[in-house]
């Protein structure tokens, strides 16, 4: 009797609860809990909140309690006829959504006064300026539609096969599907329409991909070499910066299976180096403004992987002689124009690889490489004198070792049979009068939850804050909450910095009436290095006595050069970034 009468109240209860606000969602083979989130319109984090044993993983035929959406657009009146309305996604800032929609953070602050001030939350509605154009949006015939349909992988297929067959780029397959970033499993769903409306723009802008400062056509006509100048390049003391970027223009010219059009829709190394010329074309157009006194020459480096045309071009263009080099583009080719110049001290500049580089005097590595982001945010725990508790998967030896070798009283957590972490396993490493920081290395998410739910348990008790040392894919999964990261103030290492200043504003507003769309990281990129090197050339000094004594700062970049353990010089300059309760991005001080 008694268990009968328990049955009937669970039938009832059960009855008005989803009768009102919920629902039942039996689990299909291959979906994850993003795609189920999606597909009712509610968040990951609403269907945890109900299902709390799903964030170790969902089973097929499982049943979940999936919450009504609530989620509607705020009240607001027309703005000049037309409205655009943006919902925040996980991971997003302010200054993310401002260079979706090409406007200022403060053009979103501005008109969003009363919805930020206590910060920006997922799930809210943001009122877009109408002036706002779409950033970087891609053409597509799927049409926007509230049906979501699947596409099951196959044996063999490939993203690109799949995103072709939809009319898709992978890219935005896998916005759409962030768990396959890392791979492709058989049997998989993928959504590849329907809810992709939440991922690209309606508005369609008439800028195609070839709409930059430079046309292909004009770089072939050109015969390969280019002459910028600035104001006062005629005076005898011109320094002379050559720059040796990868268009491959013979290339170009002999393939006469595909069209320029077409070329630049599947040459992806074509496309970033364009995008890198354009924001070398920036800098160079700015250091007119100000009078720098470098003459600047830009050649086809026709450069692949395994082969370049590094030694015709130091012989005709008497490149020994020149006061800095940046380029080529792949590391092995910058080394060997490294050597062929070194006799007289040219400094060649790397532009993009992360390598540490031979050995050479005159070699420059630009981009900081992964081993200096590491040794730049423990030296940042180190002077905070906090005590440091390290989680490391199994299989992460070489970082175990390195922890174990520094002997700097780095305490390793072990894992218990279950391969995960309990929270009196770091409880016994932390300390009541210090900061205590997790360093995490792990991409399996029972392990990334298990931690930071103790981390969160022991926030009243401990000084808490969780670090990564490098990209972890895994963090940006839905399974793993934004507001468990922002309560942590995640603490991690980054070579670029998100800047909403009023001056990187203006550069990306001008950039855009040049190009018609606005910088990518390969544009900005182009435009930090060589304005940093023409600022360099334009001093009394020699760039390498400029390298050695000056840190300068640009639109995201930072150069800080330093001779490394090979005598070469090597970019030291990382920013120290936290996640912000706010859901903003700030610089640990």
């Amino acid at each position: 009797m008694f268990k009968r009468v328990i049955f009937i109240l669970v039938l009832v209860f059960t009855s008005s609860l989803f009768g009102q606000n919920y629902t039942k969602h039996i689990v299909l083979k291959g979906e994850t809990i993003t795609q189920i989130a999606l597909k009712y319109k509610v968040s990951p984090l609403d269907i945890y909140n109900l299902n709390p044993d799903a964030q170790s993983g969902v089973k097929l035929n499982s049943v979940l309690l999936i919450p009504v959406s609530k989620l509607k657009a705020p009240a607001v009146s027309s703005i000049n006829g037309k409205q655009k309305i943006h919902e925040v996604l996980a991971k997003e800032t302010v200054y993310s959504i401002s260079n979706l929609y090409a406007v200022s953070v403060e053009d979103i602050q501005i008109i969003n006064k009363d919805g930020l001030k206590e910060g920006l939350k997922i799930g809210q509605m943001l009122v877009i300026p109408s002036k706002s154009t779409l950033k970087l949006a891609v053409k597509t015939n799927v049409k926007a539609s509230d049906k979501i349909i699947y596409h099951e992988v196959l044996p063999k297929e490939t993203k690109y096969a799949i995103a072709n067959k939809y009319t898709l780029t992978v890219e935005q397959l896998e916005q759409l599907n962030p768990e396959i970033i890392s791979g492709l499993p058989i049997g998989y769903k993928l959504i590849v329409s329907g809810i992709i409306n939440k991922f690209i723009s309606k508005e369609q802008p008439e800028v195609a991909i070839t709409s930059k400062s430079i046309k292909i056509e004009d770089i072939v006509k050109s015969n390969k070499v280019f002459s910028k100048l600035t104001k006062s390049s005629t005076s005898q003391n011109a320094k002379q910066l050559v720059l040796l970027l990868p268009f491959n223009i013979l290339k170009i010219e002999n393939d006469s299976l595909n069209s320029v059009a077409s070329k630049l829709k599947k040459d992806k190394f074509l496309n970033m180096t364009l995008d890198f010329y354009s924001g070398v074309l920036m800098a160079i157009d700015s250091a007119k403004v100000i009078g720098l006194n470098v003459n600047v020459r830009i050649l086809d480096s026709e450069e692949t992987k395994n082969s370049s045309a590094i030694t015709k071009l130091v012989q005709q263009n008497n490149l020994q002689n020149a006061d800095a080099i940046i380029g080529p583009f792949y590391q092995t080719n910058v080394e060997k124009l490294a050597e062929l110049v070194s006799s007289n001290n040219v400094p060649v500049i790397s532009p993009l690889s992360k390598e540490i580089g031979k050995s050479i005097p005159n070699l420059y590595q630009s981009m900081p490489s992964n081993d200096d982001s590491k040794a730049a945010i423990l030296d940042y725990i180190y002077k905070k004198n906090g005590n440091i508790v390290a989680v490391i998967d199994a299989k992460k030896t070489t970082l175990k070792d390195f922890f174990i070798k520094s002997k700097k009283g780095i305490k390793i957590v072990g894992f218990n049979e279950k391969g995960s972490i309990a929270k009196d396993s770091l409880k016994k490493l932390f300390l009541k009068n210090k900061m205590n920081y997790v360093v995490l290395d792990s991409q399996k998410t029972n392990v990334i939850l298990a931690v930071t739910n103790a981390m969160l348990v022991l926030m009243p008790e401990y000084q808490v804050q969780l670090v990564i040392l490098e990209a972890n894919s895994t963090l940006d999964f839905d399974e793993i909450d934004l507001s468990r990261l922002t309560k942590l103030k995640m603490l991690y290492p980054s070579i670029v910095r998100e800047n909403s200043t009023r001056e990187a504003d203006i550069f990306r507003n001008d950039f855009k009436k040049v190009n018609k769309v606005f910088p990518n990281q390969f544009a900005i990129r182009g435009f930090d290095l060589t304005f940093d090197t023409l600022l360099r050339l334009s001093q009394d000094k020699n760039y390498q006595e400029t390298s050695e004594n000056v840190a300068t700062e640009q639109i995201e970049n930072k150069f800080s050069y330093s001779k490394n353990s090979v005598e070469s010089y090597s970019n030291k300059g990382i920013y120290i970034l936290y996640y912000d309760t706010d859901l903003t991005i700030k610089q640990a001080e």
